[in-house]
């Protein structure tokens, strides 16, 4: 029998609180821990993953300019146009490679702020922790370093794989891009 109900009220919130701040500390280390996991998944995406996406952006520029310019080059008098081509691809590469400077350095930044939280909200530690280990493993190094080649070779056999089937495609387009325009289609 408890003689003193109201001491026993009394100390069970402030008995709660107390376990609540003794489990804080426990709480911020494994956060600290997750954010500390997700950072090095970020840092190794951006050794592998990220140029792709990069040099996909930065392209996405280049076509705009290109998209731009190419009918004015196609204006100038024959004489002009290979001159004039090669200072515009000049140009060209100095463009994309400011604009894949500017895209690393911004990404470097952008991609730890928005993908540590991210990933930290998303995996537990001990799936972090995985993802870590399996980035950092010697296989997945050693197929980040094959895959543009693997990727390249088979591009080559896509390409020629379907070439006779694109090819009579973009015959096929020509001719009913000539019928809507009313001009001749020309192809080399």
């Amino acid at each position: 029998m408890n003689h003193f109900p109201f001491i026993g009220r009394a100390f069970a919130p402030a008995a709660l609180a107390c376990s609540l701040l003794c489990l804080a500390p426990v709480a911020l280390a494994q956060d600290a821990a997750k954010k500390e996991l997700a950072t090095r998944i970020v840092n190794l995406q951006k050794a592998q993953d990220m140029d792709a996406l990069i040099a996909q952006l930065a392209g996405s520029a280049n076509k705009v300019v290109v998209s731009n310019w190419l009918p004015k080059l196609d204006k100038l008098p024959a004489a002009k146009q290979k001159t004039a081509a090669d200072q515009l691809d000049s140009e060209l590469k100095k463009f994309n490679d400011d604009n894949m400077r500017t895209i690393k350095a911004k990404n470097d930044k952008i991609s730890l702020e928005v993908l540590v939280p991210a990933y930290a909200e998303k995996f537990s530690a001990e799936e972090l922790k995985q993802l870590v280990s399996f980035l950092e493993s010697p296989v997945i190094k050693k197929y980040y370093a094959a895959n543009p080649q693997l990727a390249n070779q088979l591009a080559q056999k896509l390409v020629e794989a379907t070439r006779a089937d694109v090819e009579a495609r973009i015959k096929t387009f020509d001719h009913k891009a000539a019928q809507i325009v009313g001009a001749p289609a020309q192809r080399n």
